[in-house]
């Protein structure tokens, strides 16, 4: 299972591209266009799957996304620092998730994948799956930030400022997640 919990996705945006993305923040902030749709291209991708974390459908996920777009796009003058638009855009999308998930009030399970039948790459897309069901089986606070760390690459200080809650109680929410995963995985999941 370790070896599952380090499949990771890459942030869009490296270290010595930081510089760059604060200046088309910057530019956004007073009104250039093509600037923040530059900055949507960076943070696309992360905000799409972090909504799916949410919704768990593809359309709805979109819907999410372009909504917060929207809302970013007009709302962006009101960000004060830069540094923080991370931040400031992901708890759009989080509030956005909500309310959606609100609405439907309903559960929502993971689609099969059509690309399964590949053999070469069925052993590892079925250990996947496995894993994603299981992260599914935890409660949404424990499933949120084991995405957010383990795919999207956050720190638990990152994760603690989204979802403004203390530092320690992210880790403690990790660690309670890695072991009800484990749990999950070895009560004869993967046998199923």
């Amino acid at each position: 299972m370790e070896n599952i919990l380090k499949f990771r996705t890459r942030s869009l945006v490296s270290k010595d591209n930081k510089g760059l993305e604060e200046d088309l923040i910057k530019k956004s902030i007073k009104g250039d266009y093509d600037a923040f749709g530059d900055l949507i291209k960076i943070h696309k991708d992360y905000l799409y799957k972090m909504a799916f974390v949410y919704v768990k459908d593809r359309d709805k996920s979109l819907d999410i996304l372009q909504e917060c777009i929207y809302i970013a796009f007009k709302s962006i003058k009101k960000l004060k620092e830069p540094k923080y638009f991370k931040t400031w855009i992901t708890r759009i999308l989080i509030n956005i998730s909500i309310r959606t998930l609100e609405k439907d009030s309903k559960l929502v399970y993971l689609e099969d994948d059509n690309h399964l039948s590949n053999k070469s790459n069925k052993s590892n897309m079925e250990e996947k799956l496995d894993l994603y069901n299981a992260i599914d089986m935890l409660k949404r606070e424990y499933r949120v930030v084991v995405i957010m760390k383990y795919f999207n690459d956050m720190t638990s200080v990152e994760i603690s400022q989204i979802l403004k809650i203390p530092e320690s109680t992210i880790k403690t929410q990790l660690s309670r997640a890695k072991n009800k995963l484990k749990s999950i995985l070895k009560e004869g999941y993967l046998d199923d």
